[in-house]
């Protein structure tokens, strides 16, 4: 997008060539000429470059909104890799503290609180899972939002294509 010392700046040099216009326009017709084409001419240049300005600035946007989109998809990603490594340290100590049971009495007796504790993990995997599950809906969401955006780009920068060849076309 445009900052306001952009437009500014653009609405000076439109305003200064507005002047220059008007002035060669009226010494021409002070000289008896009426000279229709470059005025057409140069009217058609600042049309086609206030258009210009539109296409840029819209496509500023929709790539401001891809890449908010991307940083959202990013952190879902780094949310899931968070569960999983909890998931595997979880994993890893309750094979560490199974083998080191020496004896059969305290390993039962071990073996039922960590099958207690597997629970809570399963419950806090099923919950992990199902957190996964709508942040993966989010990330759909978002992917098919990103998919929506880049057509709509497409189209946009097929349009820009078009009006860049009608200005590189010349002037009749």
């Amino acid at each position: 997008m445009l900052d306001k010392a952009q437009t500014d700046r653009i609405n000076e040099i439109l305003k200064g060539t507005e002047a220059d216009l008007t002035r060669r326009i009226r010494d021409q017709k002070k000289a008896g000429r009426k000279a229709v084409a470059p005025r057409v001419f140069f009217v058609l240049i600042g049309v086609l470059a206030l258009a210009n300005l539109y296409f840029v600035n819209q496509l500023t946007m929709e790539i401001r909104a891809i890449i908010s989109n991307l940083n959202e998809m990013y952190g879902h990603f780094a949310t899931v890799s968070g569960r999983m490594s909890e998931i595997r340290d979880d994993m890893t100590r309750m094979e560490q503290e199974v083998r080191l049971m020496p004896v059969l009495r305290e390993q039962m007796e071990a073996l039922a609180v960590k099958v207690e504790r597997m629970n809570a993990d399963v419950g806090a995997m099923t919950e992990s899972l199902g957190e996964m599950d709508r942040r993966v809906g989010t990330i759909n969401t978002s992917v098919s939002d990103m998919a929506l955006r880049f057509r709509g780009l497409n189209q946009k920068v097929g349009q820009m294509g078009l009006d860049v060849d009608q200005m590189a076309r010349p002037v009749p």
